[in-house]
């Protein structure tokens, strides 16, 4: 089956002007149409010279919630106190600053993740800032699955017993290997984990924290928690304690 069968009949690029820079870069060839609208970002299905790839475009941020986006904020760079105080108001300019802040952000944890030896989607901007900052709010990086389909998230599987706890081992590797890269993930569970070729890959990663992170204790712990919780429909039992335990002993 081809792409074109698995996404809505449509060709037409996001109307933002950073996927004309990409093509002109050679970045991107071409998009094919929407794989999937969130409440966060709307993710197209692209075409590269190194094949498919996932184009993520953050919306205006008129539909998503601010209620714990400073919580998520605190300690990163901004570097402009006009820009911090348009976030604030939640002007359309502040919006529109977010909207760059949280691509910009997600392209850094993927470029630090992925040298790390952590299995996320391969960024395909970057790591050079100047680049990063020209895609603006759309973050280019390859496409998990093929030409039947995108790798399916591990909240929308039935997996056999066996194979569910070797997803839930390599989640939680996965976990501490970020942890020990001196990130924490901060919305971890089967929701942002796909499943691919026997293997966890960890999506979603805007609102990712530093450790130095005044709270990154306590969202580490709910990350902990919630992997357990949405593991728990595959047959997985585990306490969170322990897995809490295991991922800052490494």
């Amino acid at each position: 089956m081809r792409p074109d069968q698995l996404i809505p009949d449509r060709d037409d690029a996001p109307p933002v002007p950073e996927i004309a820079w990409l093509q002109g870069r050679g970045y991107l060839d071409a998009i094919e149409g929407e794989l999937k609208s969130g409440k966060e970002a709307t993710v197209y299905l692209g075409r590269t010279r190194v094949g498919l790839a996932a184009v993520k475009v953050f919306r205006d941020l008129a539909v998503r919630s601010f209620k714990n986006d400073g919580r998520y904020r605190a300690g990163r760079y901004i570097g402009d106190a006009r820009t911090e105080r348009a976030i604030a108001r939640r002007s359309a300019a502040g919006k529109r600053a977010q909207a760059l802040l949280w691509a910009a952000h997600e392209y850094a944890m993927l470029w630090r993740l992925t040298a790390a030896g952590v299995n996320v989607p391969e960024p395909l901007v970057g790591p050079d800032v100047s680049d990063i900052a020209q895609a603006g709010e759309v973050v280019l990086m390859r496409f998990v699955g093929d030409e039947t389909g995108p790798a399916p998230r591990l909240c929308d599987l039935r997996l056999p017993p066996a194979e569910a706890r070797r997803a839930f081992d390599d989640a939680v590797r996965a976990l501490a290997a970020m942890w020990h890269a001196g990130v924490v993930h901060a919305d971890y569970s089967t929701y942002n984990l796909l499943w691919w070729h026997g293997c966890v890959v960890v999506i979603d990663l805007p609102q990712a924290v530093e450790v130095a992170h005044r709270e990154a204790r306590e969202l580490l712990a709910r990350d902990a928690s919630s992997l357990c919780a949405t593991f728990r429909p595959h047959g997985v039992e585990a306490a969170p304690e322990e897995v809490l335990r295991m991922v800052i002993a490494g």
